[in-house]
């Protein structure tokens, strides 16, 4: 980052050449970048800084001016094409020029600038931030300065679709409804990274769909429509969310969550000691919801409205987060069989638990001389100051370490390398990914922007030497499967349990008429060598699945896998 000024968006560049990049030429548009901005470093610390004169002024633009010839030399210019970033350096260097223009009192040179900033991308953000910064001072009287300010926020007007951000009615009028899925429709055509895994025709689907939001009575019925219509795009990380009005009747559950094994339906987890005391406990057979066999209601009722990546993705969705949904003020009736074949029924409130007790962030135990650390979520710093503390003091004494991320949801990549930087004393290789840099014009190919495989270095100061597991499942989704990727690329350990959720990538998120909000998968993700693990999942070495023994039993197959691999 650059002191606070750089603007980083990922933006369409309609560019005329398809590039193919290789990873040497890649390793040098970073090279390149990085060029960029220590010469923009030096510029600032000259024409910015408290008390120049106007030779260092001078000397700041003098430096500007030759990184800009830099950044429009063929070789780097060409790079540039298949690298964001780099890209992107030009207009942040213009808008530096002007800045350094501005301070200078050269009204006419900085406006010239804003100009070719202008012309090299857009970035709506940048309007708020030529409107505050004191560098500026000097144009912002111009009249010139106002109309180019309006020019970008009308720009930027457009890309947040500003005009469609009406608020939530219980109905909401058919041109709302149209518009809505028309941008979704047409977010997704420019930025979906997917479309080669479709088997249907996306324009077609929405065509098909216009009718289906015409015929809607209300909005939770046209929101409903909407997440049918990202679901067609079977991607874990394009999805469509309710207005905050509907939350209730679209989320509330019960603290109980299924399992879909061997075709029945059992309970796999009670996080409420209340509910455990009705009866309903780990291990009981569902075999009805509301009086209909339970796979036929999930496959109504649930399954349509679930985006999702994979079969083991869409499985968990559809059976262990989302089956008990329901609006919050209309019990569940749920028919249980239990271990001995009796059966009985039980009216379950969707609301109202006061004991809810769910997994905690991190948790660990020592047994024997094996360390058994499950990470659940990389939402939060405090996980890193937790797996930190957890090192130092206590798993550096073992002879082993089970990392158990079966039920880690994401969050941030940089949290789960952090806890690979301890396994290892050298630099480690993270995802390589790709945009789309141009959405063609028929009859030719979807261009990208290839970005470089990112790399780590160890933690220096915590280095963990001996043998490592890795227990993986189908909820190990998003971020926990970039950390599993960089894991199993490094070849640190073996990988126990079932497929991940095969489901990663960087949402482009937006809103909706009505108050909803929508987000498209924009970033494509795959092993540093090219491996592809987004719609197929990150496989095991050795597959250990649960079942329904195992459940009512209170058993975990995979960390006894685990323990009984490190003990040998």
């Amino acid at each position: 980052m650059h002191s606070g000024r750089t603007i980083i968006l990922l933006i369409l560049f309609i560019l005329p050449v398809c590039l193919k990049v290789t990873a040497q030429e890649e390793s040098l548009s970073m090279r390149y970048y990085d060029r960029a901005q220590h010469q923009r470093d030096i510029a600032d610390d000259l024409y910015a800084k408290k008390g120049a004169t106007p030779q260092d002024i001078a000397k700041g633009i003098d430096l500007l001016k030759a990184t800009i010839r830099f950044l429009d030399s063929i070789p780097v210019f060409e790079l540039a094409e298949g690298n964001i970033y780099l890209k992107g350096r030009t207009h942040d260097v213009y808008m530096d020029l002007a800045r350094a223009y501005s301070i200078a009192n050269k009204k006419d040179l900085a406006f010239d600038a804003l100009e070719k900033m202008y012309g090299s991308g857009v970035f709506s953000s940048t309007a708020s931030y030529l409107e505050r910064d004191s560098g500026y001072m000097a144009i912002r009287s111009d009249p010139r300065f106002v109309s180019f300010i309006n020019k970008i926020k009308r720009t930027g007007d457009l890309y947040s679709n500003t005009a469609l951000k009406t608020p939530y009615k219980e109905n909401l009028s058919n041109e709302e409804k149209v518009a809505g899925l028309s941008l979704l429709w047409m977010e997704a055509r420019a930025n979906f990274v997917y479309f080669d895994r479709l088997k249907t025709d996306w324009n077609k689907t929405y065509l098909d769909y216009l009718t289906l939001v015409n015929n809607t009575k209300n909005t939770a019925d046209y929101y409903k429509v909407l997440m049918r219509f990202y679901a067609e795009l079977h991607d874990g990380h394009t999805n469509v969310y309710p207005p905050k009005e509907l939350t209730n009747d679209f989320y509330s559950r019960p603290p109980v969550r299924a399992l879909l094994i061997d075709g029945r339906v059992f309970v796999a987890e009670v996080f409420s000691d209340s509910l455990k005391k009705t009866g309903i406990i780990p291990g009981l057979e569902i075999t009805k919801i509301d009086g209909e066999p339970v796979i036929a209601y999930a496959e109504k009722n649930i399954r349509p409205y679930q985006s999702s990546s994979t079969p083991q993705d869409l499985e968990i969705r559809e059976y262990y987060y989302a089956l008990f949904s329901g609006p919050a003020d209309k019990p569940v009736n749920l028919e249980f069989k239990d271990r001995k074949g009796r059966v009985f029924s039980k009216v379950v409130s969707r609301r109202g638990y006061h004991d809810v007790r769910y997994l905690p962030s991190v948790s660990y135990q020592t047994i024997g001389d094996i360390g058994y650390l499950q990470v659940n979520e990389f939402e939060t710093n405090a996980v890193v100051k937790q797996v930190d503390s957890l090192f130092k003091n206590q798993i550096m004494n073992t002879k082993g370490l089970i990392i158990d991320v079966r039920n880690n949801g994401g969050g941030s990549s940089g949290i789960g390398y952090n806890i690979i930087r301890k396994l290892t004393d050298k630099p480690f290789k993270t995802s390589a990914s790709k945009v789309i840099k141009y959405y063609s014009r028929p009859g030719t190919e979807t261009q990208w922007a290839i970005n470089e495989t990112g790399e780590w270095q160890p933690d220096g100061k915590i280095f963990y030497d001996k043998p490592v597991i890795v227990l993986t499942g189908p909820r190990t989704f998003s971020a926990a499967e970039d950390f599993v990727v960089a894991f199993d690329y490094m070849k640190r350990g073996k990988l126990v349990g079932q497929a991940t959720g095969g489901s990663t990538g960087q949402p482009y998120g937006f809103t909706l008429p009505g108050g909803g909000s929508a987000r498209v998968c924009s970033k494509r993700d795959s092993y540093p060598d090219g491996k592809e693990f987004v719609g197929i999942g990150i496989q095991p070495d050795i597959v250990v699945a649960p079942t329904a023994e195992d459940l009512q039993n209170g058993t975990d197959a995979a960390k006894e896998k685990a323990l009984a691999l490190l003990q040998k």
